[in-house]
């Protein structure tokens, strides 16, 4: 009898449910969420267009950045006498390395050979570059699928005479790793006294006490740069701790000393510049050679 009646109740109450439901069942909810959904759809949909553009637009300002680093004209031409392009090319199955490089003469001067090691030892060093290679890859939690790809460097070179005295080179270094969409820059500049046989850093160019006004006069341009617009947005101003890092990672082309830096360490890869241009004529009173005392007799 007792489970008559529950059975009963739960029948009453079923019922009761259906009743109170049935009214709200109308088909405005559903318009409702129909719309809402295909505003919803719509927007997500901008999004995604708005993300493309986005990428495409860092795609081309990116190609924009590295035609004008590998367009640019250098000194090679005038100097075929003396400076030899070399080049090394290999192909692994996880790597390529396609790389030009300069080599001094030594049939000119003997002692040249001071660059040349400096060149073999620092780029050419095949054991170590594998090594590189493969503790990227581990770092990257290197799967089979990216293991299909090949990780890629690439090594060329700008190089400028000094009133015959010093050769300034920047050795830009492109890097493509695998499971990465875009490639990376990576430069080093080398600046080598052609009659002492001696390399060339910040403190033998440079005045002592010179750091704070170059570091100074490079944050000048970059803000003048971002000011003006022109390819500069999203970078930012040097930091003291990236100039004491790329204080001698400066070539002297024509009239200006000319900074490189890595990417993103004042602009995004895909925008902005490689490099800062300073006048001589705006800091010739922090070089050295300007300012040195005449010699007499």
């Amino acid at each position: 009898m007792k489970t008559l009646i529950i059975t009963c109740l739960i029948f009453l109450s079923c019922i009761s449910c259906k009743n109170e439901t049935t009214p709200q069942k109308t088909s405005d909810p559903k318009e409702v969420e129909t719309d809402q959904n295909i505003n919803e759809k719509s927007g997500d949909s901008l999004i995604v267009y708005s993300g493309e553009t986005q990428e495409l637009d860092q795609e081309k300002t990116k190609s924009i950045k590295r035609e004008l680093l590998i367009k640019a004209e250098d000194d090679k031409s005038q100097l075929q006498e003396l400076v030899v392009s070399k080049e090394f090319y290999k192909e692994e199955d996880l790597y390529i390395l396609d790389y030009k490089y300069p080599y001094l003469n030594e049939k000119i001067d003997s002692k040249y050979v001071v660059f040349n090691d400096f060149i073999e030892e620092n780029y050419l060093n095949i054991e170590k570059i594998e090594n590189q290679i493969l503790e990227d890859k581990e770092l990257l939690c290197d799967t089979l699928k990216i293991n299909r790809f090949r990780d890629k460097r690439i090594i060329d070179y700008k190089i400028y005479d000094v009133n015959s005295d010093l050769i300034s080179v920047v050795l830009y270094k492109e890097n493509y790793y695998s499971g990465m969409r875009y490639s990376t820059y990576l430069f080093d500049c080398v600046n080598f006294d052609l009659k002492k046989h001696e390399f060339m850093y910040f403190n033998n160019f440079f005045e002592t006490g010179s750091e704070k006004e170059v570091f100074d006069t490079i944050n000048t341009i970059i803000k003048e740069g971002i000011n003006s617009g022109e390819f500069y947005y999203e970078c930012w101003e040097l930091s003291e701790g990236d100039f004491k890092a790329y204080k001698n990672n400066f070539v002297v082309n024509d009239d200006v000393v000319e900074y490189y830096f890595d990417d993103c360490v004042i602009c995004p890869s895909y925008t902005g510049t490689y490099s800062i241009k300073i006048p001589i004529k705006d800091i010739a009173h922090l070089i050295r050679k300007y300012n040195d005392a005449p010699k007499i007799g």
